[in-house]
């Protein structure tokens, strides 16, 4: 089902005409039609939160991946130009006409602040319903502020806030690509990030697009352990950048992520050292930090159990991530997270028996999350505990499992037509 096909059956259900929901919007009749057909505001967050309100529902149900029509959606997106979605989806009539002279369309502050809040709220969204459901979204945005940047018309002073915007939507999309488990698209938004963010001259941004490519390499390190080296190199080269006008979260980040990338490669001293430096950073007053930063108490001391879990420091690790899982509840993705942290924590540490009873207590929330990388941790840890299958809690585990995978495969099962 489509974001605009979402849109139709729960006005509908509702009782209101698209006439009704346009005047809530501020779109005309025509318009919400098109919306409801995926046109081009069916893939604008800004759009979709205003529909959201209108509607009285969470901004997530609205959020729809759909991989067959995303190379169609984008172009139709994408035709509007730099005159905005909005705008093109108001103006439906003309906005075909106008779309080819899109180059005198004049961008200023508040467009590049209404892109930095869709940053903002994808980030938002990842944190609750996972990546999954955002990668087509936030493709979307990113080929919109690249379309503004080739044919808007802006001051110097603009520009580089418009790239450097673009920069952080790029780190976005980055972001949620990762968490879908589309690693080699996220390493190449994390690279046009970077580019763009040192066009700018936007040291901050550079680093934020840094750290997550580091982390990016800290997952893949226990398949190729030359991914520990660029881990390391990412984090460290991220650190540089924020020293100077990082405030005290951003530092903070920076110097954790480290830490970790210190600990796959079984550095305990310097990621010790780094843990420190994290934590001094994380309780100081110097520099301000910018919207995107994230680094609640969960997520430092959660990265510190991380750190402590690569090198063999398990009962640590768990008391670190027990404080992030209590710490987590507004953001049932980052929270399945850390739960499944400390299941690979006590497989790592042998007690099996404990880490399938931990899974097996929070199964059903982790799997019902949109994260392709959830997911998968999730497949890894079957592979390890399937030889264990004789322990009554690794039976009950796996049993949780398979009736779940039965209960994924039955609708399309169903839908299948009788030979």
């Amino acid at each position: 089902m489509t974001t605009g096909e979402v849109i139709r059956r729960i006005r509908k259900s509702l009782g209101m005409t698209q006439t009704e929901l346009g005047a809530l919007i501020n779109f005309s009749q025509p318009a919400v039609s098109g919306l409801e057909r995926g046109g081009p505001a069916s893939h604008d967050v800004r759009v979709l939160r205003l529909v959201a309100r209108a509607l009285g529902v969470p901004l997530a149900i609205l959020v729809v991946e759909s991989d067959q029509e995303a190379d169609v959606d984008r172009r139709n997106f994408f035709r509007a130009g730099a005159l905005g979605v909005a705008e093109a989806a108001m103006t439906s009539a003309t906005a075909s006409s106008k779309a080819g002279t899109s180059s005198s369309v004049k961008v200023g502050v508040s467009d590049v602040a209404a892109i930095s809040e869709g940053v903002n709220q994808i980030h938002e969204l990842d944190l609750v319903v996972g990546g999954d459901r955002l990668c087509q979204v936030a493709a979307s945005q990113v080929r919109y502020v690249e379309q503004v940047l080739n044919h808007g018309s802006y001051t110097e002073e603009v520009g580089r806030a418009l790239t450097s915007v673009g920069a952080e939507m790029m780190t976005a999309a980055g972001w949620v690509h990762y968490d879908a488990g589309r690693l080699d698209q996220a390493r190449r938004y994390y690279a046009d990030a970077a580019h763009a963010a040192n066009a700018a001259g936007d040291g901050l941004a550079a680093a934020h697009a840094l750290v997550n490519a580091s982390c990016l390499m800290v997952d893949r390190s226990e398949e190729d352990m030359a991914g520990s080296t660029l881990a390391l190199q990412y984090a460290q080269a991220a650190s540089r950048a924020s020293l100077r006008d990082g405030g005290p979260k951003l530092r903070a980040l920076m110097a954790i992520r480290e830490a970790e990338a210190y600990a796959v490669r079984g550095d305990k001293a310097a990621m010790t050292a780094s843990i420190s430096r994290a934590y001094r950073a994380y309780d100081s007053s110097r520099g301000h930090d910018q919207d995107w930063v994230f680094l609640p108490d969960a997520e430092l001391v959660g990265i510190t159990g991380r750190a402590q879990m690569w090198l063999g420091e398990h009962d640590a690790a768990n008391a670190h991530f027990q404080a992030a899982i209590d710490s987590s509840s507004a953001w049932p993705r980052e929270r399945a997270g850390w739960q499944l942290n400390v299941v690979e924590n006590f497989v790592n540490a042998g007690d099996i028996a404990q880490a399938c009873s931990v899974l097996a207590d929070n199964f059903d929330t982790i799997s019902s999350l949109a994260s392709t990388r959830l997911h998968q941790r999730i497949d890894v840890i079957v592979d390890k505990v399937r030889s264990h299958a004789a322990v009554p809690e690794v039976r009950e585990f796996l049993a949780k499992r398979a009736a779940r995978v039965a209960d994924v495969r039955r609708p399309t099962e169903l839908a299948r037509p009788e030979a």
